[in-house]
């Protein structure tokens, strides 16, 4: 579906969250669709009625469909989709059957929970500093892999802090011509910035669905190529697709994500992402007018849905007391832009901040 075919007012409408406030916190936890609650509600209520019935439905059927539905929606492979309560739980429970490449490189200031997994687990760390602007281009990773010779690199597709965002098909390519398994986070790109893994050679992506898919908390998943599951299977003597899959995952949360990727591939991938451009890019308008300064996210080809603006806990305060919940992230405070918001609402927040 084309953007100018979809009614964005009329999809607003599904989400009560936009009612009496100005969100642009989808960087924190994204809002829930109406459909998406009730859709968890009537999967509550079959738990209630049918018991055992429904678990073991869910185990033997439910959960392999849902991970089929995940490998669609970024075109991976479904044997290799494993689901998880979030990132952080599948990288915890991946990290230890890595270690026999010992030496990862990470970047500096990346998720916590994408570096925690390796600290714990004594894998030898590199760190790669980004660039003084926090971007974090293909030739500063290629000379920190050139120096280091990781067997892994860990990088996140958007930085939760600057919003940088790295081109997933250059980054495997790299990775793969330097002989090291790429792990990339996806949480703050899922459902916002395309994903084909068709196109991006990535060994091992993982995501939350709390935040773009706007699926709510306790889903997430991890994808494992061909090649790091072959490996894995060698060395361990058992598919490691098998041994790390749960049959005790939430089937409600299940369903909540299940709902925000129907609503994502209804309204169509690259639909999305250019609603989302189009809302960013008119926000990095406005304010720049309302004279507020914008610390990351102005240039177009490397930001996803994050803006990072000047201000401390005063400016944000002021935010907050108009109905505008942000977050301080990284040097200012962070906007997190999606499909759901409008013209109108950038609006309301430069004219909020002007002379503040």
């Amino acid at each position: 579906m084309e953007m100018h075919k979809i009614d964005w007012g009329k999809v607003r409408l599904d989400y009560p969250g936009l009612v009496g406030q100005t969100y642009l916190d989808t960087g924190s936890m994204g809002l829930m669709a109406r459909s998406t609650v009730e859709a968890a509600h009537a999967e509550h209520e079959r738990l209630v009625q049918e018991g055992s019935t429904r678990g073991i439905y869910w185990m033997m059927e439910g959960l392999p469909q849902i991970a089929r539905e995940v490998a669609a929606h970024i075109y991976g492979d479904a044997a290799g989709t494993i689901l998880f309560q979030s990132f952080t739980a599948g990288l915890s429970r991946i990290a230890p059957l890595l270690k026999h490449r010992p030496k990862v490189l990470l970047v500096g200031g990346d998720y916590p929970t994408l570096h925690g997994p390796f600290h714990w687990n004594g894998f030898q760390v590199a760190m790669v500093q980004p660039a003084a602007d926090g971007s974090i281009p293909m030739d500063l990773l290629a000379a920190a892999m050139a120096k280091e010779r990781p067997q892994v690199v860990g990088i996140s597709h958007v930085q939760w802090t600057t919003g940088h965002t790295i081109d997933l098909k250059a980054f495997g390519e790299l990775c793969r011509a330097h002989g090291a398994w790429s792990v990339v986070d996806i949480t703050q790109s899922w459902c916002c910035v395309p994903v084909d893994l068709r196109t991006a050679p990535i060994d091992i992506i993982g995501g939350s669905g709390y935040k773009w898919p706007l699926a709510g908390f306790g889903n997430g998943f991890f994808h494992l190529s061909p090649e790091v599951r072959s490996e894995l299977a060698k060395r361990n003597g058992f598919d490691p697709v098998k041994a790390l899959s749960e049959g005790h995952l939430d089937p409600v949360a299940q369903v909540r994500l299940r709902d925000g990727l129907k609503r994502h591939a209804d309204l169509g991938m690259q639909a999305v992402w250019e609603r989302v451009q189009y809302v960013t890019a008119y926000a990095v308008q406005e304010l720049q007018r309302a004279g507020v300064r914008i610390l990351n996210g102005t240039d177009a080809g490397t930001r996803a849905g994050i803006l990072i603006i000047e201000g401390g806990r005063e400016r944000q305060a002021v935010m907050h007391a108009a109905g505008l919940p942000a977050q301080l992230r990284g040097a200012g405070i962070r906007l997190g832009i999606h499909f759901y918001n409008n013209e109108q609402e950038v609006d309301r927040l430069a004219e909020v901040l002007r002379g503040t």
